[in-house]
C-alpha cells in the first residue's frame, strides 16, 4: 500500500458526525505531541537529561508553536533535537490536516470528506471555501515566505558574527512565522534590539504567520486577476490587525517609563514586543519581568486577542473580538444589522464569536485559579496569569517564571497549550454532544438585564 494510500485510509474510515471528526483532529495532535515527546527523550536529542515532566511540556509547546519552555532551549538540546523540535513547529504550525490532505491531492484531485471537514476545523475556514486552492497555497506560500526570511536572516547574523548563521537562519525564519517562538539563543532577541535587519525581518514573518493564508491566497489571486475584490473576511483582519497593532503600541509606550524615556528607541521595542504578543510568535528584544504592572496589562489584552483565523498563530481571533466591537457599536446605535465595508455579518457568526469569549475566559480563569492554589506562594498573581494567557493563546512570552513552577503548574499549562492549538470552540464541541432539535419553539418570555 502506498503512502497516499495509507493516509487516504487513515481519514476515510471516520466518517461520522462533526463530534467524531473534532475527537479525530484532538487525537491527531494527542499522536504529534506524543511522537515529539518520544523523540526528546533519546539521549542524543539533549545535552543535559530533562525530566519527564518537562519533556511534556516542552514537546507540547513545540506542537502547539507556542515557545515556553521549562529549559534554556538553545543550551540544552543537540542539533539533532533542534531538528526535531523545527520538524514539528512546522508541522504544527501549518496543520497536520493540511500535510495530509496535501498528499492526498499530488495523486487524487478531490479531498475525502472528513478530511474537508478537519481542514475546516483546523483552519476555522469560511463555508463554501475553494479547499484545494487553499491547501495548495498554504504550502506555497509558506516555502516562499520562510526561504525569502532566511535569506534575509542569514545576511544579517552573518553580519554580526553569529556562528552558524545559515542554521540560526533557517531556525528562526520557520519559527518567527510558524509563530512558535523559539530561540536558538537564551534571551531570545534581547541581543538583538538594536539590529533593524534581523527585528524587522521577525516582525515581518510573524505577521505574515498571524494574518494568515486567507489574506496570502485572496491577494494572489487578486495579483492574478482570478478574483475582482478581496473577501469580507481579508479587509477585517487586515484593518483589525493594523489597528490593533498601532493602539497597542501607542497604550505599552506609554505604559512604562523606561520606554518613554528611550525615545524613539523605546517606541521601536513596544512595538516589536506588541506585535510579538498579538501575532502570538513569542518573542521578546525586552525583558518581559521589567514591564510594569500597566505594560503587563497591555500584552495580555494583545495576547488574549490574539492572531487571525486560518493562520499559524493563537488566541480568541482578531475577527471574533472585531465582530464584538461591531455588536457592541450596533447596540448603542441601536441597529438590527452588524455590518462591516457595507456587508452584514450573519448571527450565527456573532453568536460565535461571543461564544468564543465566554469559553475563552472561562478556560483562562480557571486554569488560572487552579495555578494559583498551586503556586500562588511563590508568584505573584499577575505573573500566574500573564503565564496562563501566554499559554491558552499559544503566545509563549514570560515572565521568567516557567522553568520554577512546580511539576503539576507545568501540566496545567501544557494542557492549555494543548487547547489553545486546537481551539478553545473545538475542544469545546468536542466536549459537549449535540442536542436533539426541538419539536416546538419555546416560548418567548422578557429578560431583566
Amino acid at each position: 500500500m502506498s503512502k497516499v494510500e495509507t493516509v487516504r485510509t487513515w481519514l476515510t474510515k471516520s466518517n461520522g458526525d462533526k463530534r467524531s471528526s473534532l475527537l479525530l483532529l484532538i487525537q491527531g495532535y494527542l499522536f504529534l505531541s506524543l511522537l515529539c515527546f518520544l523523540l526528546l527523550l533519546l539521549p542524543f536529542s539533549t545535552h543535559d537529561s530533562m525530566s519527564l515532566v518537562d519533556t511534556i511540556f516542552l514537546s507540547t509547546s513545540i506542537v502547539s508553536t507556542t515557545g515556553l519552555s521549562p529549559i534554556d532551549f538553545g543550551g540544552t538540546m543537540t542539533i539533532f533535537g533542534q531538528i526535531v523540535s523545527l520538524f514539528f513547529i512546522q508541522l504544527g504550525g501549518i496543520g497536520y490536516m493540511a500535510l495530509s490532505s496535501f498528499i492526498i491531492l499530488r495523486d487524487s484531485p478531490k479531498l475525502p470528506k472528513i478530511s474537508a471537514r478537519l481542514l475546516k476545523l483546523e483552519f476555522n475556514l469560511p463555508d463554501r471555501y475553494p479547499l484545494v486552492s487553499f491547501i495548495y497555497s498554504v504550502f506555497i506560500f509558506t516555502v516562499l515566505i520562510e526561504v525569502i526570511g532566511a535569506i534575509v536572516l542569514y545576511f544579517g547574523f552573518k553580519e554580526i558574527g553569529i556562528e552558524q548563521p545559515l542554521w540560526s537562519a533557517v531556525f528562526h525564519s520557520i519559527s518567527a512565522f510558524c509563530t512558535a517562538g523559539f530561540s536558538l539563543y537564551s534571551d531570545s532577541m534581547t541581543s538583538f534590539e538594536d539590529n533593524a535587519l534581523i527585528t524587522n525581518t521577525i516582525m515581518v514573518l510573524s505577521i505574515l504567520g498571524s494574518v494568515g493564508f486567507i489574506v496570502l491566497l485572496d491577494f494572489w489571486l487578486k495579483l492574478l486577476r482570478k478574483r475582482k475584490h478581496v473577501t469580507l473576511t481579508s479587509k477585517i483582519i487586515l484593518v483589525s490587525t493594523l489597528a490593533y497593532i498601532l493602539v497597542g503600541t501607542i497604550f505599552l509606550y506609554l505604559s512604562d517609563g523606561l520606554m518613554i524615556n528611550k525615545g524613539l528607541s523605546g517606541f521601536k521595542t513596544s512595538l516589536f514586543q506588541l506585535v510579538s504578543a498579538h501575532t502570538t510568535v513569542g518573542f521578546n528584544n525586552f525583558p518581559i519581568e521589567d514591564f510594569k504592572l500597566g505594560g503587563l496589562l497591555i500584552i495580555i489584552i494583545i495576547m488574549v486577542i490574539g492572531a487571525s483565523p486560518a493562520g499559524t498563530g493563537g488566541g480568541i481571533k482578531t475577527t471574533s473580538v472585531t465582530a464584538l466591537i461591531g455588536l457592541l457599536y450596533s447596540i448603542l446605535k441601536k441597529r438590527s444589522h452588524i455590518t462591516f465595508f457595507k456587508k452584514e455579518i450573519p448571527a450565527q457568526k456573532i453568536y460565535l464569536a461571543i461564544s468564543s469569549l465566554i469559553f475563552y475566559s472561562f478556560i483562562l480563569l480557571l486554569g488560572t485559579w487552579v495555578v494559583v492554589q498551586l503556586d500562588g506562594a511563590r508568584f505573584t498573581f499577575e505573573k500566574l496569569l500573564f503565564e496562563c494567557a501566554s499559554a491558552l493563546s499559544t503566545v509563549g512570552l514570560s515572565t521568567g517564571i516557567t522553568g520554577d513552577l512546580c511539576n503539576s503548574t507545568k501540566i496545567i499549562i501544557s494542557f492549555l497549550m494543548f487547547i489553545g492549538r486546537l481551539g478553545v470552540m473545538t475542544f469545546g464541541f468536542a466536549l459537549i454532544s449535540q442536542s436533539p432539535l426541538m419539536r416546538r419553539k419555546p416560548k418567548v418570555e422578557d429578560l431583566a438585564l
